[in-house]
């Protein structure tokens, strides 16, 4: 129960930082929401999921996430007081009904 408690506090630690990360680094041409962290391998990995609007530009933002992934890595060391520092991976969340598949 303890290991649970824990992770549901890093899980939102980490993403009302990505929250703050995203709005400082983002052009502000979408609205991009994230919606849940999972963790894996003891909160050593971090998926977050993010919801865009406009729809369309869905993988331009997770591409751009993902480019943006080390300089968030940096954030979290700077403004949060983590142990460990997880990897994270942003996705866009398939809850919000979003095709996968590139478009072309």
């Amino acid at each position: 129960m303890n290991t649970d408690h824990r992770d549901n506090r890093l899980a939102s630690e980490l993403k009302d930082a990505a929250a703050i990360f995203i709005n400082r680094e983002s052009n502000r041409r979408s609205l991009i929401t994230v919606t849940r962290v999972e963790l894996e391998d003891a909160g050593k990995k971090a998926r977050i999921y993010v919801s865009v609007y406009p729809k369309d530009q869905t993988h331009a933002v997770t591409d751009f996430l993902s480019r943006q992934s080390d300089e968030f890595r940096s954030f979290l060391k700077s403004k949060t007081r983590l142990h460990v520092l997880p990897r994270a991976v942003f996705l866009p969340d398939p809850d919000m009904g979003v095709d996968d598949t590139p478009s072309a």
